[in-house]
């Protein structure tokens, strides 16, 4: 007899801290899509040696993970992180014990639906599935021919980035409303970036606190908003990290 759903999420409620399998790819939880259920799964484990071995083991399909731990009082943010990449359920491990819960068991989904349109919080969860399902293999350090089913996972990421709304920081100076600036980061190779963020998270990953006057922007109006000095765009910079030329996104927008 395995553990049943009800105490795997009494585990949850009771446990001092967890330890989320996080993608080196996408630097958000790992997420499988359970050949059987559909569901798509985060990995959860009771202690730091049960996810060091999971993370070896993955290591020989040349996926590479990090460990994340999450205190009680930081639960209801990795829900929200959950809820806000459309992963729906959790494999719970506790050494020999491991059973999938369907997330509203552990954690109901914040109710926007109250607030009027322009008040709710911007958020993408198929976009940012379909990234992490596509970077998870795109990034996967094997050689060309061994990656999976990749134009397919490429080609519904693509068309969610171009469905999608997204969040741009723009500053407009205090005393001189025409002056506008937008923040940029510079990449190891000297390359300016500029951000765009799919959801609200996403944006306070990257401003740490920081206020910036954000707008939200249709794909198709992206290349509108390129810094002259950009030389990409970079989609969720803390997460997913896409880089996009104006030209790809011109192209894409078609």
């Amino acid at each position: 007899m395995g553990m049943s759903v009800e105490e795997a999420v009494k585990q949850f409620h009771t446990r001092e801290q967890i330890f989320v399998a996080y993608s080196q790819a996408t630097k958000l939880p790992y997420v499988i899509c359970d050949e059987e259920s559909y569901n798509d799964q985060a990995w959860v484990f009771a202690t730091e040696e049960q996810i060091k071995e999971f993370g070896k083991k993955k290591l020989e399909d040349k996926i590479l993970l990090m460990g994340m731990k999450y205190e009680k009082k930081d639960f209801p943010r990795f829900f929200g992180v959950l809820y806000a990449i459309g992963v729906n359920s959790v494999v719970w491990n506790d050494g020999e014990e491991q059973v999938e819960v369907e997330i509203e068991k552990i954690a109901k989904q914040a109710d926007f639906s109250k607030l009027e349109p322009q008040k709710r919080p911007l958020l993408n969860p198929t976009l940012q599935l379909s990234g992490i399902y596509f970077m998870q293999e795109l990034r996967r350090p094997v050689e060309k021919g061994e990656h999976g089913n990749l134009r397919e996972l490429e080609e519904e990421f693509i068309v969610n980035l171009r469905k999608a709304e997204y969040l741009a920081a723009v500053d407009v100076q205090e005393n001189d409303e025409k002056k506008i600036n937008i923040p940029y980061l510079k990449n190891k190779d000297g390359k300016i970036l500029q951000p765009v963020f799919t959801d609200v998270m996403e944006y306070e990953k990257f401003a740490r606190g920081k206020k910036h006057r954000l707008v939200k922007v249709s794909f198709d109006k992206l290349p509108g908003l390129m810094l002259a000095q950009a030389d990409f765009f970079t989609v969720n910079p803390m997460g997913l990290n896409l880089l996009l030329t104006k030209e790809q996104l011109t192209k894409m927008i078609g």
